[in-house]
């Protein structure tokens, strides 16, 4: 039976949610201090970093210049850009991952950071995992009470960061166009990421 996107990522998120266990009856460790996934590509040498982003379908893609990305409903509500990385030369476990976009309108930024551990490849890279959305940065951007313009269908800049546990540091920019491709959640995406909207406006 094959699940819709939207319920997939909110099973994920529930299974994501469970307390786990802990053979002591204690907390469990953080994540990244569980993490033995062991570093990546060559110590010592710069950070590189692409970035990468999760359409509609839960399938991560390289984002470029110029590129569409997909504005999606997360489990909690809303909608959000879930940007990803793949990264190389530094330790898959504690990376530091920061993901924002900004309206070249109002100037204005969303942004969201969080703890990941990027999964290895097998080709000295590592990277956020399709099936995972907490190895995403979930910037949330609607409701729109921010932007000076619709969010999809127009140009906006994206800016992804990493930063490993010593400290080092590597970004990249992207201008991007966000669309609402989710069909099922369409009309609801057109109505509360359009400039202007006022929270609880019944969209139809």
């Amino acid at each position: 039976m094959a699940w819709p996107a939207a319920a997939s990522r909110g099973l994920a998120a529930l299974l994501l949610a469970a307390p786990a266990c802990a053979d002591d009856g204690g907390d469990p460790p953080p994540v990244e201090h569980a993490c033995k996934l062991g570093y990546l590509g060559e110590e010592g040498a710069d950070i590189r970093m692409e970035v990468i982003a999760l359409d509609s379908s839960d399938a991560a893609h390289p984002v470029s210049d110029g590129d569409g990305i997909d504005i999606i409903m997360p489990p909690q509500g809303g909608r959000v850009l879930f940007l990803g990385v793949r990264a190389t030369n530094l330790s898959a476990c504690g990376v530091q991952l920061s993901g924002s976009l900004r309206d070249p309108v109002s100037g204005r930024v969303m942004s969201e950071s969080r703890t990941v551990n990027l999964k290895p490849t097998g080709d000295g890279w590592g990277a956020s995992v399709d099936a995972d959305i907490s190895t995403f940065a979930n910037v949330g951007v609607c409701p729109n009470n921010w932007s000076g313009s619709d969010i999809f269908d127009h140009d906006y800049e994206i800016v992804v960061q990493v930063k490993d546990k010593e400290g080092r540091t590597a970004n990249q920019m992207r201008q991007v166009r966000p669309a609402c491709n989710e069909p099922e959640f369409e009309v609801e995406c057109r109505c509360i990421c359009k400039h202007g909207y006022v929270l609880g406006e019944a969209c139809e």
